[in-house]
């Protein structure tokens, strides 16, 4: 039985979708939204600031045999952002259409800035993650992480990249980012404004994460499945299974290399210290996904923020 031929976890959908570089609190899996705190410039940061932001995504998987699933699910994020940059954060993540309680819970703590009349911004964090529930939405295994973004803004223009480096394992992530800032101030009232930011992103990682999703089905599917079948499986793991495969389709394995791209259109409406945001994504896996059975993919992000 081929690998291609199962159903991928729909966690390892929702990771790659959301790994994304230009955000302002650099979130590894979840909240691709443009928040309030998106529009803050280096004069901004001159007083300490509040976060509260809740999101409801519906994101749509297809596979190879042409079935969709909807994966919604809630995020609440709050964080505190202090005047010197040192910034930390809550964020819960509940998938709601879990036959159990499913969730994620993120600590973070980093350091954000600006340089240059906002021209070059850091954002250096540290992620403990912490997810409870259905293997199913489980997604890459980790519970410790570092993640560092850097971006320049030049006009309408912001390019970054991005860096996720998980410290249980061997996983590690990069990505490239271009993006248009569009911001219309004073629109109904004159303390109101829309922000808009359409991005592309390029991203690549290491694939060892596909081992940890395939290993429940291979364990207890297709191991049984082959040693029913009369081949000899006793020294099989999981791992070998998967190059074998890999190889098979003319694929590497344990490499670092190009994983999709990902296409984001976020709408921002805001008026003084209240936003609310629509963020439409589409993402397009590379071959070596594509052969496990992911295909094209998209969803929106409805979001509501409060900034104090």
């Amino acid at each position: 039985m081929p690998l291609s031929s199962c159903k991928i976890s729909i966690a390892g959908f929702i990771f790659l979708f959301f790994l994304t570089p230009n955000l302002i609190w650099g979130q590894v899996e979840s909240n691709d939204s443009t928040q309030l705190s998106d529009t803050l410039t280096e004069t901004d940061y001159e007083f300490n600031f509040y976060l509260f932001d809740f999101s409801y995504t519906n994101n749509k998987v297809k596979t190879k045999d042409q079935t969709e699933e909807t994966i919604p699910a809630f995020i609440g994020d709050a964080s505190f952002l202090h005047k010197t940059g040192i910034y930390a954060g809550l964020m819960y993540t509940n998938y709601l259409n879990a036959d159990t309680s499913s969730y994620d819970i993120d600590l973070q703590a980093g350091f954000q800035k600006y340089f240059f009349d906002d021209f070059w911004d850091i954002d250096l964090n540290y992620t403990y993650h912490k997810y409870n529930g259905m293997l199913d939405f489980k997604g890459v295994d980790y519970n410790h992480a570092i993640n560092a973004t850097t971006g320049i803004t030049y006009e309408m223009l912001y390019l970054s990249g991005d860096g996720n480096f998980y410290l249980d394992n061997e996983n590690y992530f990069t990505s490239i980012s271009v993006g248009i800032l569009l911001d219309f101030e004073n629109i109904l009232t004159k303390n109101d404004f829309i922000f808009i930011q359409p991005s592309v992103t390029i991203n690549q990682g290491t694939d060892y994460w596909l081992y940890d999703i395939y290993k429940p089905y291979i364990e207890n599917v297709l191991l049984p499945i082959l040693k029913y079948r009369g081949y000899p499986t006793q020294n099989l793991t999981t791992e070998d299974i998967v190059e074998r495969y890999l190889r098979n389709n003319d694929l590497s394995t344990n490499t670092y290399t190009y994983q999709g791209v990902d296409f984001i259109i976020p709408i921002t409406y805001g008026i003084n210290s209240v936003s609310a945001s629509f963020s439409w994504m589409y993402y397009i896996p590379s071959d070596k996904l594509k052969a496990f059975g992911m295909k094209d993919q998209s969803g929106y992000i409805l979001s509501l923020s409060f900034i104090f």
